[in-house]
């Protein structure tokens, strides 16, 4: 076996990929691909216990629960004696049939080579054979592999086991706190979400700001369903809509009398938000005069209706929002800076779409559930579709992405959804992207995704006359992940080692 070639990719894999996941795969099947493995994968020990981390089946994507086996015993031996164990049902016949896993898995042979790092022995390389058992070479060959990639696997291993952490902790904050509506996964949404259960039960107001669709309304209920005041009444007043006259008795109510048309009593809606909540949607839209009343009940907790010489206590938090820059507002004069800073004790900013773009394919499945009205059928979105969804800059943000998969669902005549059923603009946003020019512009059918197509169907249509397409497919995909081949397999869901395959034989074939 000559090691050089192969050792030579591992070298400029680990100089250039970045993926704390797919390098790993990668760099495991090319290690089976090399030795004439069945399956590898990394073992991490963790205190007194083993753990795997990364799995690599020959010549296929996933891995099967019962493929996942390994020998805790052969891993324990290569971490304390620092020592590679090689192990062969045909010499070590007796100690073979002892170990269950390789029993139940069916290898010949197997091969645990320690991984260290500073003196540090923290894991294994475990390599299983099957009908054909590791030699010499082989033997050789993850050792190199072992020693080179040592310090990589590491921080690999670390940085995952964080991410794991990370997405334990987020999945702990849905499972303790109530964002009903909210759907997310962006970074920045979950640091939203973190500081709205940090703040729920918190009497402080909190200013609200983003702009119009991001979703202000639902992260109101969240502050108000994720505090102590739950059980009590969350009213919503949108300002935006009323005049200073209406809105003042609207907030504070007034008394039989007060004015022209006021024939009896009316509690306004902080009254009646009482041991609750008050959300005012677009505040910035208050007039001046109705801005000090508010002032004065969020500094004292009083309110006096309109036609009245009383006051009443309230116990009552406030949420307001706005779209609107507030301090620009002060500046100008527009709006009081003294209920500025009253209002915005805790201030949340809520993304746009566009900035958290990561979000939009939960979002589209999200409400594509809540839209489609046709028992029995499976809607699913054409690629061209799917582009136009993902590459929209959304200026209504989440709003507008709601009513465009909405719109589509009630426009459907079958199960497959097309860029004609969605709004105009976002079908300008598809046509204009990258992959609209080529035979898809001059009308020809759009290409099934990547994610459609197993390995084996790939193979199928390339044996039956399609390289063309499939050279098409694959210069698309890398042009618009830029030649990054962890992105285009993860945006594709194709295994990133048969991707690179993919990738080589079209080069060797000619195609680019």
């Amino acid at each position: 076996m000559d090691l050089y070639p192969a050792l030579l990719k591992i070298v400029r894999i680990l100089l250039s990929e970045d993926d704390d996941v797919r390098t790993p795969e990668l760099l495991l099947g090319l290690v089976i691909e090399a030795t004439g493995a069945d399956r590898g994968f990394i073992v991490v020990r963790e205190g007194g216990s083993y753990e795997q981390r990364f799995a690599v089946c020959f010549d296929r994507a996933t891995i099967t629960d019962e493929e996942r086996r390994f020998s805790r015993g052969l891993v324990r031996q290569a971490i304390e004696t620092r020592q590679i164990v090689r192990l062969s049902r045909e010499a070590d016949a007796p100690r073979f049939a002892l170990i269950e896993s390789l029993e139940a898995s069916g290898a010949s042979s197997v091969l645990v080579v320690p991984l260290a790092h500073g003196g540090e022995v923290y894991g294994t390389v475990y390599v299983e054979h099957g009908t054909r058992g590791a030699g010499d070479e082989a033997l050789r060959f993850v050792a190199e592999f072992a020693d080179l990639a040592g310090l990589f696997l590491k921080r690999a291993i670390e940085r995952e086991a964080l991410r794991r952490r990370t997405q334990s902790l987020e999945r702990d904050l849905f499972a303790r706190h109530d964002f009903q509506g909210i759907v997310a996964q962006d970074p920045r949404m979950i640091a939203l979400l973190k500081t709205i259960a940090q703040v729920a039960d918190a009497d402080a107001t909190v200013l609200i700001r983003g702009e119009t669709g991001t979703g202000k309304e639902l992260v109101a209920r969240a502050l108000h369903v994720n505090s102590r005041r739950r059980a009590k009444p969350c009213v919503t007043l949108h300002t935006s809509a009323l005049p200073g006259t209406v809105l003042e008795s609207e907030l504070f109510g007034h008394v039989r009398g007060a004015f022209t048309g006021a024939d009896r009593d009316r509690v306004g809606r902080i009254a009646s938000a009482q041991g609750g909540t008050l959300f005012l949607d677009e505040v910035a839209e208050i007039a001046p005069d109705v801005q000090a009343k508010l002032l004065r009940f969020l500094q004292f907790g009083e309110i006096q209706r309109v036609g009245s010489d009383r006051t009443e206590r309230v116990d009552v938090r406030v949420i307001a929002a706005t779209h609107q820059d507030l301090p620009a507002l002060v500046e100008a004069g527009k709006f009081r800076r003294d209920l500025y800073f009253r209002l915005k004790v805790i201030e949340l900013e809520i993304p746009p779409l566009r900035a958290r773009a990561g979000d939009i394919p939960l979002l589209v499945d999200h409400f594509l559930r809540a839209s489609w009205k046709r028992p029995g059928e499976q809607p699913r979105w054409t690629s061209r579709a799917e582009r136009a969804l993902r590459e929209h800059a959304y200026p209504g943000n989440v709003r507008e992405l709601a009513h465009a998969v909405e719109r589509a669902c009630i426009l459907a005549t079958g199960p497959v959804l097309d860029v004609d059923l969605l709004p105009p603009d976002l079908t300008a946003s598809a046509a204009a992207g990258p992959a609209a020019a080529g035979p898809a512009a001059a009308g020809a059918a759009p290409a099934p995704r990547f994610s459609e197509l197993s390995a084996d169907e790939l193979e199928a249509a390339r044996e039956a006359g399609a390289a063309g397409a499939e050279r098409a497919f694959l210069a698309a995909l890398m042009d618009r992940h830029g030649g990054n081949v962890s992105q285009a397999a993860r945006a594709s869901g194709l295994n990133r080692t048969y991707l690179q395959k993919l990738l080589a034989r079209h080069r060797a074939d000619g195609g680019g």
